[in-house]
């Protein structure tokens, strides 16, 4: 038996309004070698039951040209992804991950089927655009698209805000629900928010910790957002600012973030010259200052914790499942310090320079990275920065590191030969 798969998407979503069935769309990739269990759980007979009962399904490919609208309209980032979607083409839910047994899956095909009961999110969409407005319709609205992912709700809660009262604004839970809904730093919302200062202090004094730090995420992120759409260097040196007063009296940390927040700003907008400037102070203040095996017994320190934090949470989910059968935490992200030296070299070479000066830089990042952690993404990074500098024979010999290390991570190393021929050939 297996899942009943539409060949093409608009047929999908017609059956889908037909059947008045949610429309499941699976975004898969091709596997690295060494994923032996790859979605083997989405293969196990009760998951394949659950979706061809209860949903339509359409498969592509992230190869696929076509998927890219897909991708781009949900704001997909990892794979495989599971995008679903109501009659009406409202987003229900989104997950992610390829897992060995079917409990994920299942877990997720049952948020999905509860929350297509609900008001279809293309109804509030509808009734949005058509200028309906009132504090009861605000809040739904900004609760469900917080439920399903979707946290740009700045303008919304700013709108929520005009139909509150100076009481309401003295509520606790009023005040963690603008809070909680992103508001920019500049706004309305979230001058409202802060009137009562021992209401906030209660707010953040009560609250968990992990909630706590998804209200700065949120804020940060909008205001970030808003500065990078109107282009305003004001805005994002607030949204900077706010995230700098989050580290208290840890002035050096407080100043890295601020640093690492216009940086993005910069990137964004393609102010090249300032993100050069920036970037180089930036990396050698708080990378290249410290030495080579300092850092790497500060990444072993990181690593090391970072395994502890995965297997709390894991034993944390272990414990739930007694009691609600099926847990998904998602596995936070760790970004060593190799990592970071080889994204910011990667990223003065895909801008386009061709200045010497800031080439040296990346490479000098770029050298710290493979002495950090050698691995074949780091080696081929070096390998583009040494040919566009000129030095092709030196260029040569580290793409081949790339090629060689590539194998030994037991890696598709096709693209990295490619770009071996090219610098060969000196057609990079």
């Amino acid at each position: 038996q297996k899942i009943r798969f539409e060949k093409i998407f608009s047929s999908s979503e017609i059956k889908s309004r037909e059947q008045n069935k949610p429309l499941l769309i699976l975004i898969v990739t091709t596997p690295a070698p060494q994923s032996k269990n790859y979605m083997l759980g989405f293969n196990d007979p009760e998951v394949i039951n659950t979706v061809n009962k209860n949903f339509i399904a359409y498969k592509i490919d992230l190869k696929d040209t076509s998927s890219r609208k897909i991708i781009t309209k949900y704001k997909i980032t990892t794979f495989p992804a599971f995008v679903f979607l109501d009659s009406r083409g409202g987003l229900l839910l989104k997950g992610f991950g390829s897992f060995a047994t079917p409990g994920k899956y299942l877990d997720m095909l049952s948020k999905a089927v509860f929350a297509s009961k609900e008001t279809s999110l293309a109804d509030l969409d509808e009734q949005y655009t058509s200028g309906y407005r009132n504090a009861q319709f605000l809040k739904e609205y900004i609760i469900r698209r917080k439920k399903i992912g979707i946290t740009d709700n700045a303008k919304l809660i700013d709108e929520y805000v005009n139909y509150l009262s100076i009481n309401d604004l003295g509520k606790y839970d009023e005040v963690l629900f603008i809070l909680e809904a992103g508001p920019t730093t500049d706004s309305k919302a979230y001058r409202s928010a802060l009137l009562n200062k021992k209401v906030v202090d209660s707010v953040f004094k009560t609250i968990p910790p992990a909630r706590r730090v998804a209200i700065t995420i949120g804020i940060v992120n909008n205001s970030m957002a808003e500065a990078i759409a109107t282009k305003s260097i004001p805005k994002a040196q607030s949204a900077a600012s706010f995230s700098r007063s989050l580290y208290g009296k840890n002035y050096e940390q407080a100043q890295k973030m601020y640093t690492l927040k216009l940086l993005q700003y910069y990137q964004a907008v393609k102010d090249t010259v300032n993100y050069f400037r920036n970037a180089t102070f930036y990396y050698d203040q708080y990378y290249m200052n410290v030495s080579a095996d300092s850092m790497k017994k500060l990444e072993n320190k990181y690593e090391e914790n970072y395994k502890k934090h995965i297997a709390s949470l894991k034993a944390r989910a272990d414990s739930l499942k007694v009691e609600t059968g099926t847990v998904m935490i998602r596995r936070p992200a760790f970004n060593s310090f190799a990592t970071e030296l080889n994204n910011a070299a990667w990223n003065f070479y895909i801008l386009g320079t061709k200045n010497p000066n800031h080439l040296t830089k990346a490479m000098l990042w770029s050298k710290r990275s493979v002495a950090l952690k050698p691995t074949s993404a780091y080696y081929d990074t070096l390998a583009h920065i040494l040919y566009r500098l000129g030095f092709y024979a030196e260029a040569e010999s580290t793409q081949v590191e790339a090629i060689e290390c590539a194998k030994s991570e037991k890696r598709d190393y096709k693209n990295l030969q490619a770009e071996l021929i090219k610098i060969k050939t000196k057609a990079l």
